[in-house]
């Protein structure tokens, strides 16, 4: 009898889990399913928010040619209004497939970034993996530009964009709203993709800095400059140097490269020595008396390509030190882990430490592979 009431008390406990169901089951067709979402200062300091809603497919009533996203705009005095006032004339946003961050200008120089995207760090449902972006204009402009071809989502096309980097050394490492709380926890600037929306299509334009301290944007950097601080991050995964020689076209085509960055301090100075290694491809040879198998005619060009790697790489980090100011190529980190002490005094001084830096460097471009044109030789980092 006894075991008869366990048994029983056992079932009886499995029918009241199941008689529960999908307790916080969702309709899928009432849900907004965001994927990005575009911050825009509005007058008044208020903040406007463009959401980018995939529409769900239902039953196979969507038209062939239908863009497959609906943009839903909200206004608020702070983002959590903003937020909230979606569900005055929208079903509630659900963020769990959230990917892209994207500030408007404005928004972004004028206000705390940390401090508007608080609210969606908080947030449960939205994954810190998710990128955080900057647009040249408005975010809305990017978020409602009507693309040439109308099956690609905004969004979906930013965020797809970030693979190309094995192709193009020009784009940004991603920044992850977790990576960019991080960094202004700590106090460190650095740099985020910019996007810009020019003649139907949306482009990877430069980058964006961003202040550790202030939180802020403080300016935009080139696609070029982009290139080369990553050589300087040792974030270079592909891409091309085009360079002339004797007036005449030749490109250098990235296959890998290795950056080292060693610092040094003395006297109270800092220093710094960013020594890189490169091999890659001749991938365009416009020269008339092109002979990819005479080896100083290659090592010609290989002088050729690394004057011109240094002299952009100088260029573009003598910007950030003399007129933006700031360091977001993270040259502290390198520093404080070999002058821990130093750091510990000074980490509030890293700014001026970095205006005032010395820095030399040394690049080496190996030539390994001419094409069609020639053979191929072996490397050793």
């Amino acid at each position: 009898m006894k075991r008869r009431r366990i048994l029983l008390f056992f079932f009886s406990c499995c029918l009241i889990l199941l008689s529960a169901g999908c307790w916080d089951l969702k309709d899928i067709e009432k849900l907004s399913f965001v994927r990005g979402v575009g911050i825009d200062e509005e007058e008044e300091n208020e903040v406007k928010l463009t959401y980018q809603n995939l529409v769900p497919k239902t039953g196979g009533t969507q038209e062939a040619d239908s863009p497959g996203y609906v943009n839903v705009v909200s206004r608020g005095k702070n983002v959590l209004e903003a937020v909230s006032n979606v569900a005055l004339k929208d079903p509630p946003i659900y963020s769990d497939h959230l990917k892209i961050f994207l500030f408007g200008r404005n928004q972004a120089e004028h206000h705390d970034i940390q401090g508007t995207l608080n609210h969606f760090i908080r947030d449960d449902e939205v994954r810190r993996s998710s990128y955080l972006l900057v647009s040249r204009g408005d975010a809305s402009k990017v978020i409602n530009q009507k693309l040439k071809s109308q099956q690609k989502v905004p969004v979906e096309h930013i965020f797809e964009t970030s693979k190309n980097r094995s192709f193009n050394g020009k784009i940004a490492l991603p920044t992850r709203i977790g990576r960019a709380s991080d960094y202004f926890q700590m106090g460190v600037s650095f740099l985020v993709q910019s996007v810009d929306a020019v003649d139907g299509e949306l482009i990877y334009d430069g980058a964006g800095i961003i202040h550790g301290k202030t939180r802020k944007l403080i300016g935009f950097i080139s696609s070029k400059d982009v290139q080369y601080l990553n050589w300087v991050t040792n974030r270079i995964s592909g891409g091309v140097v085009p360079a002339t020689y004797k007036g005449f076209p030749i490109t250098y085509e990235i296959k890998k490269a290795k950056t080292k960055v060693e610092p040094y301090l003395k006297d109270g100075k800092v220093s710094f020595k960013i020594s890189v290694q490169t091999n890659g491809k001749l991938s365009e040879d416009q020269y008339p008396p092109e002979n990819s198998y005479d080896e100083q005619y290659i090592k010609r060009f290989e002088k050729v390509f690394s004057r011109k790697i240094k002299e952009r790489i100088q260029k573009t980090v003598s910007h950030m030190q003399h007129e933006v100011g700031v360091d977001p190529i993270f040259l502290s980190r390198q520093f404080r882990i070999k002058y821990p002490e130093y750091w510990d005094q000074h980490r509030d001084e890293w700014d001026k430490l970095f205006q005032e830096a010395d820095i030399t460097y040394d690049i080496k471009v190996s030539i390994l592979n001419f094409g069609a044109e020639g053979a191929t030789k072996s490397f050793k980092w």
